[in-house]
């Protein structure tokens, strides 16, 4: 269900002025949230699997995210859940982040992106990762021979598509396919660090990886600390909350 007209969409959103709403730590929903409910209360998780219990357990009363991972988390859920848009919620633009002292590197990934994007690689991904029906895509082989070194990626396992453990331990999704195959345009091999989510910037400011990535968006804030990539991606910001909520 999505909580799509306008009276509906009033009507709940009334009803969570002073809502709890669960937020993964490190990440900024919170903010997003005060723009349109600035009475709002949170709680703090470690991750998305955390914060859907909470709102499971009635330990909060709404979970803001981005909307293409609540699509995928309604889609396979057992359990009854709607979300809602509102454009008070703004959008989050998404990017690789690297050291302030690598203007260098952001130049490079950047230009790496664009050629991604024209010879049409950049719109398969989308394509395979974001279906309207069925899974989300599976990560191709792609080559990396290593020529110029190595790239440290930290990222951290956020949820499908973005970022997600298969198999043994796998990391894999949208971010990460994306950094492989900048990495194939810089000719470097990969090397991927999973990283508590609050933990990305520190470890790139700290020069302990090259890059982070992970669903990461782009903020003034953020600015202050990293450096960014251009976006490569485009989010909604949604709140998740259980149907008998939505049907109240």
């Amino acid at each position: 269900m999505i909580a799509a007209n306008g009276a509906e969409r009033t009507r709940l959103l009334s009803r969570l002025e002073s809502g709890r709403f669960a937020v993964i730590k490190g990440m900024m929903y919170d903010e997003w949230v005060l723009n349109r409910l600035p009475n709002a209360q949170f709680e703090y998780y470690r991750t998305a699997f955390d914060c859907i219990s909470a709102l499971k357990n009635d330990n909060v009363d709404a979970f803001p995210y981005d909307d293409s991972m609540l699509k995928y988390i309604i889609g396979n859920a057992s359990e009854s859940f709607a979300f809602i848009y509102d454009e008070g919620f703004g959008v989050a633009d998404y990017g690789f982040a690297v050291n302030t002292n690598r203007p260098d590197l952001k130049k490079a990934i950047d230009e790496a992106i664009a050629e991604i994007r024209a010879e049409g690689s950049y719109h398969d991904m989308v394509t395979r990762w974001f279906p309207r029906t069925g899974a989300t895509g599976i990560m191709p082989q792609l080559k990396l021979t290593g020529k110029n070194g190595k790239l440290k990626f930290g990222t951290s396992t956020i949820d499908r598509p973005f970022t997600f453990i298969v198999g043994d331990g796998v990391i894999t999704g949208f971010d990460i396919e994306l950094a492989t195959r900048i990495c194939a345009k810089l000719e470097t091999e990969l090397e991927i660090s999973a990283i508590t989510f609050s933990e990305l910037i520190p470890a790139v400011v700290s020069e302990e990886v090259d890059m982070i990535g992970a669903a990461l968006a782009i903020t003034e804030e953020r600015c202050r600390s990293v450096l960014f990539s251009e976006p490569y991606f485009q989010a909604k910001v949604a709140l998740l909350v259980k149907s008998d909520f939505a049907s109240i």
